[in-house]
């Protein structure tokens, strides 16, 4: 006699994002605008420095 048993049903999709994509989501861009932010406030100080 042999005994069919039913397939274990398949795990249901994760919704939503991933830990590391939203961390990612959230970090680049802020990553991002403090970089130019730097680079332009350099910019403006060595501008300054140069004019004598």
């Amino acid at each position: 006699m042999v005994v069919h048993r039913a397939a274990p049903p398949a795990q249901p999709a994760r919704r939503g994002n991933s830990v590391v994509t939203t961390t990612m989501v959230v970090t680049v861009p802020a990553v991002l605008a403090a970089a130019a932010m730097r680079t332009r406030s350099r910019t403006g100080r060595t501008a300054g420095r140069r004019s004598s």
